[in-house]
């Protein structure tokens, strides 16, 4: 498995919060997504379907974990970028690394502070 271009978002701390949480989203890390997701984060996943609403942290993480459902081989971030509290970040993965079938994502999120220390809201488009 790789994940390139966190190496690109190192301008700052809160780039590289984001660009981090995208890497262990894409890994399937339960443990480091846990402890950047705030006690009463509220997860929304939007698809063809409609929305579907997640809050709390345990059910955060579970949901979030099910958007990876199958594990990519490779994946790439091309941008992860901040506002205040707010932040966005997107690219694509790769179910098998020589593919050329590329599933991309677009994720928002909101910090529960300044300090970007615990994402308070997430909103993901994509897989």
């Amino acid at each position: 498995m790789t994940f390139t271009g966190t190496d690109s978002c190192g301008n700052s701390p809160k780039n590289v919060f984001v660009a981090r949480f995208e890497e262990n989203l894409f890994t399937g890390d339960r443990d480091a997504l846990a402890e950047v997701v705030a006690e009463d984060c509220v997860l929304q996943i939007v698809s063809e379907d409609g929305l579907d609403t997640y809050t709390g942290r345990e059910e955060v993480v579970e949901a979030l974990l099910g958007v990876v459902e199958r594990r990519p081989e490779a994946g790439h971030l091309e941008a992860a970028i901040t506002h205040g509290k707010a932040a966005a970040a997107w690219g694509h993965w790769k179910d098998d690394a020589a593919s050329e079938n590329l599933r991309f994502f677009s994720h928002t999120f909101w910090f529960q502070t300044h300090k970007a220390e615990a994402f308070a809201q997430i909103r993901v488009f994509g897989p």
